[in-house]
């Protein structure tokens, strides 16, 4: 079978349409909120929200990719899209690291603020994947 590469556009823009915008959107508010006087309030807020949007990212990409790679259970698909979740973050992080390392940079503030930012991060993730699974849980038997 020949590779379409019209049927992997498409599924990019369905990616893309259903799914990476919302971590597109946070990081976009993210660089908004770094300019207002309350960052230092509200640091924790985009980190939890982050990993939320990821969560949500990495679910519709798995429903997304169905077709194309076969179904999970349930419990696999919540599982990939944590794992998944927290793999981007802790990428994420390693990425401030070596962007601190190379240029000099300060967008690491030591452990605490790492640590932070992965157990905010991977917090969001695990609150939204619960409250999906919780809310399809129950409208479908009820």
């Amino acid at each position: 079978m020949a590779y379409n590469s019209l049927a992997a556009l498409g599924m990019l823009a369905r990616l893309l349409r259903e799914a990476l915008w919302v971590p597109v959107a946070i990081v976009v508010a993210s660089m908004a909120l770094a300019r207002l006087p309350v960052r230092l309030d509200l640091w924790w807020l985009a980190h939890l929200a982050g990993g939320a949007a990821l969560a949500f990212c990495y679910l519709r990409a798995i429903a997304i990719a169905r077709a194309k790679l076969g179904a999970l259970r349930p419990a696999g698909a919540y599982l990939l899209a944590f794992a998944l979740s927290c793999m981007t973050a802790l990428a994420w992080e390693i990425g401030e690291f070596t962007i601190d390392q190379l240029a000099g940079t300060g967008l690491q503030q030591g452990n605490f603020d790492t640590m932070s930012d992965l157990i905010l991060g991977t917090a969001g993730a695990a609150a939204y994947l619960a409250w999906h699974a919780l809310t399809k849980f129950a409208s479908s038997h009820w």
